[in-house]
């Protein structure tokens, strides 16, 4: 067969041409047919110059098992704690560093709505020896703030007796009195969105409790 002819007596394109040619087909997009027939081609094909990960065989994994388990392995199962020299490098190293806007937005959106129990109670470093009122530290807690929260998505964010136009300073109030009933403080029941206007004019707020004597 001589050279530039293929079987079937096909001819290329580019035969007899000398220097840099441009293709024929370059810049015209691929026909479905022949898009059907590059994809029936490929199928079941294997690729080596593809990358694969290694798989391990289950007697090899087990050999890395045993090999990284027990008395082989000092530190399996173990937490490691840095020495108390170790943390004096580390902590004269962070002195005086100061973070970008950027990463304080990033570490402040990480902890955000993330209570630190480490923090609380006597590890607290503003801990006094348990002074703070009762009522006040209920108000403070995790599980009053989720009850407020609760109330606020119940009643979509906006004052049950003025709705959007009432603004969007909310307060979450008790329809009967948190002093009075300790056992319905935590009750999503008994509590109602208001705006600050409309919460002083209940006959639940502030010291009225301590003048009126109410029905319930």
């Amino acid at each position: 067969m001589p050279k530039g002819i293929y079987k079937h007596n096909h001819i290329v394109w580019n035969k007899g041409k000398k220097g840099l040619q441009i293709a024929w087909n370059k810049g015209k997009p691929w026909s479905k047919d022949a898009k059907e027939k590059m994809s029936l081609a490929k199928k079941g094909k294997k690729y080596p110059n593809r990358k694969k990960p290694p798989l391990f065989s289950k007697e090899h994994k087990q050999k890395i098992s045993e090999a990284t388990r027990g008395e082989k392995n000092p530190m399996y199962g173990r937490k490691f704690k840095h020495t108390l020299e170790a943390r004096a490098k580390i902590r004269e190293a962070g002195k005086g560093r100061v973070f970008s806007e950027e990463t304080r937005k990033k570490i402040g959106d990480v902890k955000r709505g993330k209570p630190n129990f480490k923090l609380r109670g006597e590890n607290a470093p503003n801990w006094k020896g348990g002074i703070t009122p009762i009522n006040r530290a209920i108000r403070t807690c995790l599980e009053y703030k989720l009850w407020r929260k609760s109330v606020f998505e119940r009643d979509n964010y906006q004052c049950i007796w003025g709705g959007k136009e009432h603004g969007s300073k909310l307060n979450a109030d008790h329809i009967k009195p948190f002093a009075l009933f300790p056992e319905l403080r935590f009750a999503i029941d008994n509590g109602r969105t208001l705006c600050e206007d409309c919460h002083r004019k209940t006959d639940t707020f502030g010291y009225k409790n301590n003048t009126k004597i109410i029905k319930y």
